[in-house]
């Protein structure tokens, strides 16, 4: 299945550059290579743009405000105060490829990238495709990350990761774990603690960071940028005196503060911290209650690191999710230990010219701001790379 979006449909050899994937990175590299006049085939394994946007939760809302996560090319929508929702995000998506008028081939499986001849072999579910420059753009948040607990196949209960989770109906009158009071694993507690869940639970082993959206109405998402650019034990400092001055002090409710301040979980364990939307409050008012980390399961009883044995009907483990990259790449000597691009946005391994990374840059100020700005840096260096041959 092919979209072009108003383009013309191009014979398989006439593209200079593979964007892989058809979320916002690859839609806003694919937008900024077209820009600069190079031809570019975009590939995407669903059969829709923003697949992974489509799968996530009701009620999602972007953590970055509109204004500041709107991508090169196509701005629409200036509202200060506004956090788009997920349907308003894939309507946005949507409408920039049909903007930028982008040639998408869906339903086309990237599955693996290797260098040949002085150029690149993409193999894919429709065949192998070459080009001189190829954009790995498949997402940062790829592969659900779910823990091998011990005895998880005995569990007499539900337990899915927080990917399978759409919205709170089916929870109400339940007794709920979710397990991670993180990103997603906080929001998601807060949603079940509101729709009526009979007893919601959040399993903690390292007490997040938590940052407010809002404070007193102003929204805090432009300082972020600022704060990047920080020493991480200044930001740190500041980021800490921001949570006392928010929260107060949460030991008592079974969150102390963090081991690790806010900037440097970021740029350390690649970790955000939560936006609080309702979760600190739910917790002081006793209608989340936290308790230790999950260490085993046995039939219906879930054991705790603790001691503690607790008896939940449904476990929800908001346990994050990996790259994905190695099947990709792994082999090409481009990735950390972690998994995650050495190069980054407009650089590229030396003994891999022509192979760019786009939205895999982890920063306080959330990933569209910096996915904006690398698709920016790839265009450049691929038209530059272009001139030198």
């Amino acid at each position: 299945m092919m979209a072009t979006s108003g383009s013309i449909a191009a014979k398989p050899d006439d593209h200079e550059a593979i964007v892989c994937g058809a979320g916002a990175a690859g839609l806003s590299s694919a937008a900024m290579l077209r820009q600069a006049g190079i031809t570019t085939r975009v590939l995407e394994q669903t059969d829709r743009i923003a697949a992974s946007w489509h799968s996530r939760y009701d009620g999602l809302r972007l953590n970055t405000l509109g204004w500041m996560s709107t991508q090169p090319g196509y701005h629409v929508g200036r509202r200060p105060r506004h956090f788009p929702s997920r349907e308003e995000w894939i309507h946005y998506l949507e409408r920039y490829a049909e903007h930028h008028r982008l040639l998408i081939e869906f339903r086309t499986a990237v599955e693996r990238v290797e260098a040949e001849d002085g150029q690149w072999r993409v193999e894919t579910s429709a065949g192998p495709m070459r080009s001189p420059f190829v954009v790995v753009a498949t997402g940062y948040d790829r592969q659900p990350k779910m823990p091998e607990w011990p005895g998880a196949e005995t569990y007499a209960g539900e337990l899915i990761h927080a990917c399978e989770y759409r919205n709170a109906d089916p929870y109400r009158g339940r007794d709920v774990l979710v397990v991670s009071a993180g990103v997603t694993g906080s929001e998601l507690a807060c949603f079940l603690a509101q729709a009526g869940s009979a007893r919601v639970r959040v399993g903690v082993r390292t007490p997040p960071n938590i940052l407010r959206r809002c404070r007193l109405g102003v929204p805090l998402n432009p300082v972020a940028p600022l704060l990047d650019h920080l020493p991480s034990a200044i930001g740190d400092r500041l980021t800490a005196l921001s949570q006392q001055m928010m929260f107060g002090d949460l030991s008592s409710y079974g969150l102390p503060r963090p081991p690790m301040g806010v900037l440097s979980s970021v740029r350390e364990r690649r970790v955000g911290p939560a936006i609080d939307d309702g979760f600190v409050d739910a917790v002081k008012a006793g209608r989340i209650e936290i308790v230790a980390p999950v260490e085993r399961f046995e039939g219906p009883d879930v054991l705790l690191t603790d001691g503690e044995r607790i008896q939940p009907d449904v476990v929800i483990a908001a346990t994050g999710y990996r790259r994905g990259l190695d099947p990709l790449v792994g082999h090409l000597g481009v990735l950390t230990e972690k998994g995650e691009p050495q190069f980054l946005g407009g650089r590229t391994a030396p003994h891999m010219p022509g192979l760019y990374f786009v939205g895999y840059r982890v920063r306080l100020s959330g990933p569209l701001r910096n996915i904006r700005l690398d698709a920016k840096r790839v265009a450049r260096a691929i038209s530059k790379a272009k001139e030198r041959d």
